[in-house]
């Protein structure tokens, strides 16, 4: 995405050797200890207290304009974005870097490219929706394909959406606002689990 509203975009990485998180730096993670079951974090109203989306893209400048769309579009989300498939599933199996709990936050929502190294995009789909501990988790493909058969396979695999990337700043900024308040204000997202 090539886009000149988001200032100092070559200056600025969400992504460097770890997968990065931003959040509200007053508000501390909530950690869990190995071998327990994640909870639902919930609030006194029943709901989580921030939602927390986690992207797997090898393009940092999609996952930088991604991060700045969502400090716009909502408040109440913290994002994580990994570069690539292999690393996602490492992210969901506390593997390495990702072991801490307080690093690698559960994903309520996932947000996956196709075209990565290492694990694309269709590997990462197949192996979340065959395994029970992440096939729950809303899986949205965010992607510069409009291949129709790239479509039916994300479907046929399990995909919740498919998003293609936008190419200005306002359309991600809208698009974020739209995917976040369908699945935090419409939809009922599944408890969180290990």
């Amino acid at each position: 995405m090539n886009d000149p509203v988001v200032p100092e975009r070559q200056e600025r990485r969400v992504m460097s050797k770890t997968a990065q998180c931003s959040d509200d730096p007053s508000e501390k993670p909530e950690t869990h200890p190995a071998g327990l079951s994640f909870q639902q974090v919930s609030s006194k109203h029943g709901k989580r207290d921030r939602v927390v989306l986690v992207m797997a893209d090898d393009d940092e400048d999609d996952c930088l304009v991604v991060s700045e769309a969502l400090k716009l579009a909502c408040t109440g989300c913290t994002f994580c974005c990994v570069r690539d498939g292999a690393d996602m599933m490492d992210y969901l199996n506390r593997i390495g870097r990702y072991r801490h709990p307080e690093s690698s936050p559960v994903p309520d929502i996932i947000l996956l490219d196709l075209n990565m190294p290492k694990m694309g995009g269709r590997e990462v789909l197949k192996r979340l929706k065959t395994d029970p501990r992440f096939r729950a988790i809303p899986v949205i493909i965010l992607t510069t394909s409009r291949e129709l058969e790239d479509v039916k396979i994300c479907y046929d695999l399990g995909a919740n959406s498919y998003i293609t990337k936008q190419a200005s700043f306002e359309e991600v900024v809208s698009a974020m606002k739209t995917l976040t308040e369908y699945w935090t204000e419409i939809a009922t997202l599944p408890p969180r689990k290990a």
